[in-house]
């Protein structure tokens, strides 16, 4: 993927739609943005009883293949020996790339899922541990409104020490993503006029 000028170590994370209402589109919507470029789709559809994170992550891991996968875990859900055999299930099928989102320190089994953990008293940071010596700094941003703005956001979060951007789905980051070295007009999203 390409980033602005002196920000290549920045990725990218897109946080999918909250309320899914259309869950194929919704699938959609992860699959474009991790063909796009997206490092990481995260999952945290807000409480709804007939929407269950894990599900919705599984589903996300059959048709993904490069892209963390970042969910949270539901609040009253299964038992643990049921919740470990869905977690184990799900890095299978993801090859690895599930990530727990969580707002404590992880603990235990070192061959589990990755962990994204919120910075305590800051709800906009994560740290994304990757080993026991190796913490990724995340920062959650709003949609960018534009290309500049995009470059922007990127170069700050580099300047600050980030290595990740958490950014919301939106048609203008697809664009972005896609176009990234489009500085101009998208001439190819003109129609014809006669």
């Amino acid at each position: 993927m390409a980033h602005p000028e002196d920000s290549q170590a920045v990725r990218v994370g897109v946080r999918l739609a909250r309320h899914p209402d259309d869950l194929g589109a919704w699938l959609a919507d992860g699959t474009a943005f991790e063909a796009a470029g997206a490092d990481a789709l995260w999952i945290d559809p807000a409480q709804e009883p007939d929407l269950h994170p894990l599900a919705l992550t599984a589903a996300l891991a059959a048709l993904t293949f490069r892209s963390l996968l970042v969910t949270t875990l539901p609040a009253a859900g299964p038992q643990p020996p049921a919740l470990a055999g869905m977690l184990a299930s799900i890095r299978r099928l993801s090859h690895g790339r599930l990530r727990i989102l969580t707002d404590t320190s992880p603990t235990g089994d070192p061959g589990g899922p990755g962990v994204f953990r919120r910075v305590p008293g800051d709800a906009e940071c994560f740290e994304h541990l990757r080993g026991p010596d190796e913490v990724e700094r995340w920062v959650a941003i709003s949609a960018p409104d534009g290309r500049a703005a995009w470059r922007a956001a990127v170069r700050d979060a580099a300047e600050r020490g980030f290595q990740g951007l958490v950014v919301p789905a939106d048609p203008r980051l697809l664009d972005i993503l896609r176009n990234p070295d489009d500085h101009g007009g998208r001439h190819d999203l003109q129609l014809a006029q006669g």
